[in-house]
Order: structure tokens, then C-alpha cells, then sequence
């Protein structure tokens, strides 16, 4: 029993450090692929590839929102623009919301 709860710790310490990063890159390859098939064949994949490219979109901004829950910062200006947006602006991590031109910051 304690060997099974320590690699069930190990297998989430492993994904919380990889994910952020993992998740970045398969969305990004999703996404290009997903583009490259819809501009190449778009009559007969479109349906079935507009799902991919929204998997594959919602995977690299999952990356980047972890990422920036994590450091403190945005990996990307692309992403930070995105959860800026009236709709995601309130998923933005608490962590990455610093005022460097305050009232305190007077000169």
C-alpha cells in the first residue's frame, strides 16, 4: 500500500513539474497539424479537425496558465493577451498580477 501511495505522489510530482512545458509544446504541434490538414484537405477533414485544433489550443493555453500559476510570470506575450480577454480575465493566477506603476511608485 505505501509503494503504491509513493508512486502515485511521484507520478504527480512529475506531472506538476512536466506538464506546464509538455503541454506547450503538444498544443502547439496539435494546432499546427490540426491548420496544415484543414488548409491541405479542408472539404473532407473539417469537421473532425476543428475538434484537434480546439484540443490543441485549449492544451498549450492550459500550459501556459500553469505555467504562469507556477512562476509567477507568462512564458509568452501571446498568452498573456489571450487570458486578458474579457472572457478568460478572470482565470488569470493571482501570482502574476503585480502594479509596478502604482501610487506607492511616485518620483
Amino acid at each position: 500500500m505505501i509503494a503504491v501511495l509513493a508512486t502515485v505522489a511521484l507520478l504527480l510530482l512529475i506531472g506538476w513539474w512536466a506538464f506546464p512545458t509538455l503541454a506547450r509544446i503538444t498544443g502547439f504541434i496539435l494546432t499546427i497539424f490540426s491548420l496544415m490538414q484543414i488548409a491541405q484537405h479542408s472539404e473532407t477533414v473539417l469537421p473532425g479537425q476543428l475538434r484537434w485544433l480546439g484540443l490543441g489550443f485549449a492544451l498549450w493555453l492550459a500550459g501556459h496558465w500553469m505555467w504562469a500559476f507556477k512562476n509567477g510570470c507568462w512564458a509568452s506575450r501571446i498568452a498573456l493577451r489571450i487570458f486578458a480577454l474579457p472572457g478568460l480575465r478572470f482565470l488569470i493566477p493571482r501570482s502574476t498580477l503585480v502594479d509596478t506603476g502604482g501610487a506607492d511608485s511616485s518620483g
